[in-house]
């Protein structure tokens, strides 16, 4: 399908008219009855009809996809009355890929000019002296910033307007692969001249990641490997050219039907997201996927993916009978028509879940639509290098319990139901290899991963919630809410931390994320700073299990605002408010 854009037409004397811009929307019909043929012919006329869903054969109601000026667009609501849906054909954004670290920082004053362009060459090198290609190099000025991708020479040049090699405040390098990325404050940087840095190697792990141990996955029993359960992963692909992915054998691309353009990923968030869930175990490293059992389907978006392409991947969900869709991508902009995908979808006991986003603002669609399990990213101190862009996130991040943090990119809100591993992530890399990652779809991925696990071997899924319907999808979520370990606000982190030990069932005593029962003066102080931050009088319940509600909806403020003490008519702490702000301080005794 064609972007949007502005068509000027030239008018019969050859002068350019004002240009008309053309928008693709999705268009239905309100009530039943409507064939997708008829839908065409009333459409025609309007505007160019890209396809209709009964023309690729798939279930639900016709649902036609037109390119149209936005003038038709309003004449079409007006002469229909009602009787059609009509919906802007929002983009789809990738939830893996964290907004730079520096944009989060709040900006220096802004200088006056200082004088000609800044222009740097950097170039990165690995250990060994070799050249590392496609790595990005954003550096922070006092007034701007610039970033591009290293050549095969491991050079990138960059140009900084009105800025001095003095007032650079930060370098950020990201590799593609094999190294982790590098932060340095207020870098040596000449002008006009090669400036050379050098990453650490990435070496495979040979103990469980810090995601596994904080999640338990490492407690639970070997034979609980998700096996039976059909998983589809919603997202840009998988390289199945990886050693590790070379056992995935069911796609389809979303947009385009069946080809084995699945298979491949040029941008590579779907690679990582499916060895999270799928990779096959390797004796030489600890890299491996959660539910590696599972029976993967990859629904491949495109680059410039649309919510007509989500709705056509959930489609075929319907028909594959799929159990868990985990989600990569979303939007800003709620969709009426997704969101009866979606319901139907919930319906037939497909259970969704989605990243949260990664622009630090509201959750987004569809991750915030009350029929999905929306998760955010949390990340641990200590388990990548102090000069790392996941040391810079730590630093701006909040801090939670047990040396876990929310990272500054990590979508929050009313809105948000779990939170899981989503910073410094060794997972799998297209074609080849593996990076560093960071995203809130990372986290969603090590959720979907987990609710095959329970779906598998969870003793309500052989009997009570055997049928797939909806019963079966709350089910599931409830589970995974209910055995998680809080950490932090709900706002930032939902019920918090799943726990794969506890959700299956295999009870221990261990909470490795509660705080020692001896804590100490300075913890306690802590938790009691943290009633600053709850509203005396309100209940528990209300704050720590925010409404939820459909995406259009006004929502709550991101974060509560802190209620500070007054001089006249200070409140008195009541038994439930401290313990809240214990658990906020990571004090509370778990559930």
């Amino acid at each position: 399908m064609a972007a949007n854009q502005d068509d000027a037409r030239p008018t019969s004397s050859g002068t350019r008219s004002k240009p008309v811009r053309n928008t693709q929307y999705m268009i239905a019909p309100a009530g039943p009855g409507v064939s997708a043929q008829t839908l065409a012919e009333q459409l025609n006329q309007f505007g160019n009809i890209l396809w209709t869903h009964d023309q690729r054969g798939v279930s639900g109601p016709p649902i036609a996809i037109v390119r149209m000026p936005d003038e038709a667009a309003a004449a079409l609501r007006r002469s229909t009355a009602g009787s059609l849906i009509i919906e802007s054909d929002s983009h789809l954004r990738a939830a893996s890929f964290a907004r730079p670290v520096s944009s989060f920082i709040p900006a220096a004053t802004t200088m006056n000019a200082l004088g000609p362009d800044l222009k740097v060459t950097i170039r990165v090198l690995s250990e060994a002296g070799a050249p590392v290609e496609r790595a990005c190099v954003q550096l922070v000025g006092e007034q701007a910033s610039v970033q591009g991708r290293t050549d095969r020479d491991g050079n990138v040049d960059l140009t900084l307007p009105d800025e001095v090699p003095e007032t650079i405040s930060a370098i950020f390098v990201s590799a593609r692969s094999g190294h982790w990325g590098l932060w340095q404050q207020h870098p040596n940087i000449e002008a006009d001249a090669v400036n050379t840095v050098t990453l650490k190697p990435l070496r495979l792990p040979d103990r469980p990641h810090w995601g596994s141990e904080a999640m338990r996955f490492d407690q639970i029993p070997d034979h609980c490997r998700g096996a039976d359960v059909r998983i589809a992963l919603i997202d840009s692909g998988v390289a199945t050219s990886h050693k590790q992915l070379a056992g995935i054998q069911r796609g389809v691309d979303a947009r385009n039907g069946e080809d084995r353009s699945w298979s491949k990923d040029a941008t590579g968030h779907g690679t990582h997201c499916a060895g999270i869930i799928h990779a096959a175990a390797q004796a030489d490293h600890c890299i491996r996927g959660y539910a590696p059992d599972s029976e993967l389907h990859v629904y491949k978006l495109p680059m410039d993916a649309r919510c007509s392409d989500l709705i056509a991947a959930l489609d075929d969900c319907l028909q594959t009978g799929i159990d868990v869709a985990c989600i990569g991508v979303g939007c800003e902009r709620g969709s009426a028509l997704v969101e009866q995908h979606i319901a139907m979808a919930k319906q037939q006991g497909i259970s969704i879940i989605a990243a949260a986003g990664n622009s630090g603002q509201g959750v987004l669609f569809p991750a915030c639509s009350p029929h999905v399990m929306a998760v955010g990213a949390v990340g641990r101190k200590g388990s990548f290098p102090e000069d790392s862009p996941q040391a810079a996130q730590a630093a701006v991040a909040i801090a939670t319990a047990g040396g876990l943090f929310v990272p500054p990119f990590s979508c929050r809100g009313s809105e948000l139901d779990l939170c899981a591993p989503g910073v410094a992530v060794i997972a799998c890399q297209s074609p080849e290899g593996y990076s560093v990652c960071d995203g809130t779809s990372l986290a969603a991925a090590h959720v979907a991963a987990l609710a095959a696990l329970i779906l598998a071997d969870h003793g309500d899924f052989k009997s009570n919630f055997i049928a797939k319907d909806a019963h079966r999808v709350e089910r599931l979520f409830q589970i995974l809410k209910d055995t998680a370990q809080p950490i932090g606000h709900p706002w930032q982190t939902g019920a918090g931390l799943p726990d794969a030990a506890r959700a299956l069932g295999v009870w221990t005593d261990q909470r490795p994320l509660a705080m020692p029962l001896d804590a100490g003066l300075r913890e306690m102080r802590s938790a009691i700073r943290q009633l600053d931050r709850i509203p005396f009088g309100a209940s528990q319940a209300m704050m720590f299990e925010p409404p939820r509600g459909p995406a259009n909806v006004t929502r709550l403020p991101l974060n509560p605002a802190p209620l500070a003490f007054q001089a006249a008519g200070a409140g008195t702490a009541t038994v439930h408010e401290l313990r809240a702000a214990m658990a906020l301080a990571g004090l509370a005794e778990g559930p």
